[in-house]
């Protein structure tokens, strides 16, 4: 928690140290330039202090898409400036080093090289923060577009042959909150019915803050999940719990679920029959129900040792990616994850692999068993940014081989 009230503050100093340090800017608005510095990077202290939540906090749609995107260029700023920095102390470091090998070739016009410098300065000075800005909104705009289909198929040496051709769509980080529509959560799930799948999985974070909070444009978040009512599959829609689903109302939100029909596997495990044949569909709880809701922490071999000697096939619904090796010991062959949102920007990839034990979206073969991890059908909304990430809804079909 330390890390989203002092963090940002970062970002906003390093900037605001560069914006003091340009003397041709009037003292006043380099001062006050800092104080919105400091403004916008204070987004997680503003959203828990007057809107009442943290991960889903109850206010304006327009206002929060106007603020994220601000803290966004101001994230990309700060990485320019610095990569500038880094470059410009390499380069510094270059000439003292050769300064021998400097000087003893021909010498360049002063006035060339201050034209150069002056030039690439100006161009810096006014095209990055344009640049930085226009990133932040086209990050926000993707980061809540509406989720598309990703048919996929896995490919199982274990599959039973009557299981080849099995659909299941999984939905992912839903995260209903107060950027999500009652429209999108309709269109997501008319798109998810809509490829005819034989089973639903949803791997955790459906929704954030309270049920009455405001949903976007008009409703509460109440009114938006209802929509989720018309997932539909023979085998039935499953669910397991993310960390999101225990930081606002863990037992209102579940009742809720109920009465929608989506059925939750807390550290358990169900036998679905197609075509005859039997197969496990296991759910671990996230493990930080432990500390918010005083949930038993387990794992699938405890999970499944309530049926041992059963060696039907085994698809394990997992929120977080990095129990997979734990998962495929256990004699699980296949494991549906979220949790990363694919790292939702391409650069964040590496940083988000390094917090998930290196998994961050699509296949992965771990141990002899496939996992995939989706990149989510949504975003949570303090900091609801993609920039070549997009959301999905996955259509994933058994194969052999």
């Amino acid at each position: 928690m330390f890390f989203f009230f002092a963090g940002p503050f970062v970002p906003a100093l390093y900037t605001g140290a560069h914006l003091l340090a340009a003397r041709k800017v009037p003292l006043f608005l380099r001062v006050s330039g800092v104080l919105l510095l400091l403004a916008i990077s204070q987004i997680y202290p503003i959203n828990i202090t007057l809107f009442k939540n943290l991960s889903g906090p109850d206010m304006p749609a327009w206002l929060l898409k106007a603020q994220t995107a601000l803290f966004a260029a101001l994230v990309m700023l700060f990485l320019f400036l610095l990569a500038r920095d880094v470059l410009s102390l390499a380069a510094f470091l270059g000439r003292v080093l050769f300064r021998k090998k400097a000087a003893a070739a021909p010498p360049e016009s002063p006035s060339r090289r201050n034209f150069l410098r002056g030039g690439l300065a100006a161009a810096f000075s006014m095209g990055t923060p344009a640049v930085s800005l226009a990133g932040g909104a086209v990050g926000v705009s993707a980061g809540t577009a509406y989720p598309g289909l990703h048919f996929t198929d896995a490919f199982l040496p274990s599959l039973p042959p009557e299981l080849e051709g099995l659909k299941i769509v999984q939905l992912t980080d839903i995260h209903i909150g107060p950027l999500t529509s009652a429209d999108k959560i309709r269109d997501m799930a008319a798109k998810a019915v809509s490829v005819r799948p034989d089973l639903i999985c949803i791997t955790g974070d459906i929704a954030d803050g309270l049920e009455g909070y405001r949903a976007e444009n008009g409703g509460t978040r109440l009114e938006a999940s209802r929509e989720l009512a018309a997932l539909r599959a023979p085998l039935g829609v499953w669910a397991c719990t993310g960390n999101h689903e225990y930081y606002s109302d863990y037992s209102g939100w579940m009742s809720v679920y109920r009465s929608l029909g989506i059925r939750f596997l807390h550290n358990e495990a169900v036998t679905l029959t197609h075509k005859n044949t039997a197969f496990l569909l296991a759910g671990l709880d996230d493990p930080v129900g432990a500390g918010f809701a005083g949930t038993r922490a387990s794992s699938l071999s405890g999970v499944l040792s309530d049926h041992q000697g059963n060696e039907a096939f085994r698809l394990v619904m997992d929120h977080r990616p990095g129990r997979a090796h734990e998962n495929a010991a256990a004699g699980a062959a296949l494991q549906l994850s979220g949790h990363t949102h694919g790292g939702q920007c391409f650069g964040m990839d590496s940083f988000v692999a390094r917090a998930n034990k290196g998994f961050v979206r699509g296949w992965y073969t771990v141990d002899g068993m496939k996992l995939y991890v989706s990149p989510g059908a949504g975003l949570w909304s303090g900091f609801p940014v993609r920039l070549g990430v997009p959301a999905e809804i996955a259509a994933i079909t058994l194969r052999r081989g």
